[in-house]
């Protein structure tokens, strides 16, 4: 594997390959993931391609929302419900060290690609399943997207209220869920590391790790179940306010903080305000303190009010739109993002991995493999002689085959990993 500048592809994963059944967000990010640490990532998907490609905005033929969570991998397309294809996915899977899938509990199974089968032929396999609701239970068989399991987590309410319940709108489920799916494979490499090379199994849920993200700091009344301790309202301290050209918005937390902020905003008098006299006080009146502070705030520009906080220690920055965001001075000093040259798709804009390694640096991002784009490559990769390709292909059983003339073009379009 290699980047476009013809380097072996570096990160911590580096040598590993992972075999993707997945389409939409959650499986998919997971194996960018992995990608990004340097693992060559191979994503098989149906003849007709993840859903996800047919997003826009496109260019090129590449949807924008399909880039940005596969980026860097290789596509293979199979039809995995003929018994050639998913013959074909098995022998992939003797290659593999970790397998990723995201279908419905039961599904690989039908289609001769369950743990139990694959394991026992490549036992240094990590197989992991992304659900919904989990491997079985009154809700496995349930079609399962970000929406719904928002809706059941508990947590609407507490954005909005009880009476008009609010999701985060942003797609945090599946994020979340392809984080901490990650974490559950890298963790399991580190135990067949220490064990021999024994793989194992592990599942993860979107409920589940929703629910651990987003739930501790909303369940403090049902932490303790002992009879009788008061429950307690959880505050709301979330208050932009508005400034002579501009947001701020803060987080107040100390009584040296508090002071602080007083000084900052020339607003002595509400230091000995007894609303604001502790955390407990600051907590129960904190509409009312940001209040005062906007009387003060708006009279002032954002840049001015963020060197008077840095001067003062106090915790708070500007609001940012995404140019805001893209042109900020941290973000940029970090790297957060880059603007690279692609053949095919022109400049694109892509986060970098958010994780900086001292002798491992992580992965540098390609493009996303066009459809079917490495389906003949890999098909050799596996033995196949030219007439079982061309068989192969034929019969429908896989797609995506690029002639010699194509192949010139995806030499003109640049490498991806």
């Amino acid at each position: 594997m290699t980047t476009d500048n013809g380097d072996k592809a570096s990160g911590p994963c580096a040598g590993l390959r992972v075999l993707e059944f997945a389409t939409m967000v959650a499986g998919p990010f997971a194996g960018q993931m992995l990608a990004d640490l340097g693992a060559e990532v191979i994503k098989i998907e149906p003849i007709s391609g993840d859903p996800m490609r047919k997003g826009h905005p496109q260019h090129q033929g590449v949807s924008a929302g399909f880039a940005l969570f596969n980026g860097s991998k290789r596509s293979m397309c199979i039809d995995l419900k003929s018994p050639s294809g998913q013959a074909l996915a098995r022998e992939l899977a003797l290659t593999a060290d970790v397998l990723i899938e995201n279908f419905r509990p039961g599904v690989m199974e039908q289609l001769g690609l369950g743990h139990d089968g694959l394991c026992q032929t490549n036992a240094k396999l990590i197989y992991a399943s992304i659900n919904g609701f989990g491997v079985d239970g009154p809700y496995a068989a349930r079609p399962a997207y970000d929406h719904v399991v928002q809706a059941l987590s508990g947590t609407m309410p507490s954005i909005g209220s009880p009476d008009k319940p609010e999701p985060v709108r942003n797609s945090v489920v599946d994020k979340i869920t392809a984080a901490t799916a990650a974490q559950a494979i890298l963790a399991a490499l580190v135990h067949r590391e220490r064990t021999g090379g024994k793989g194992q199994r592990v599942c993860v849920s979107l409920l589940d790790s929703y629910a651990a993200f987003m739930l501790p700091d909303l369940m403090v009344n049902h932490y303790f179940q002992t009879p009788g301790i008061g429950a307690h309202a959880l505050p709301n301290t979330y208050f932009p306010i508005r400034t002579l050209d501009g947001h701020v918005m803060g987080h107040i937390f100390t009584d040296e903080q508090f002071r602080n902020l007083c000084r900052m905003f020339g607003r002595l008098d509400l230091i000995d305000d007894p609303r604001f006299a502790g955390v407990k006080e600051r907590r129960d009146h904190c509409e009312a303190m940001w209040d005062e502070i906007r009387c003060s705030a708006q009279r002032i520009d954002t840049a001015t009010i963020e060197t008077l906080a840095e001067k003062y220690s106090v915790p708070l920055g500007r609001v940012n739109d995404l140019p805001g965001f893209f042109a900020d001075p941290q973000v940029l000093h970090n790297g957060t993002y880059s603007d690279d040259d692609d053949p095919l798709l022109g400049k694109v804009r892509q986060l970098r991995s958010p994780i900086r390694f001292e002798l491992t640096p992580a992965a540098s991002r390609g493009r996303p493999p066009l459809l079917g784009e490495d389906t003949s490559e890999l098909l050799t990769s596996l033995g196949k002689t030219k007439t079982q390709i061309d068989k192969a292909f034929a019969g429908h059983v896989v797609a995506g085959r690029m002639d010699e003339a194509d192949a010139a073009g995806k030499s003109a379009a640049g490498a991806r990993t």
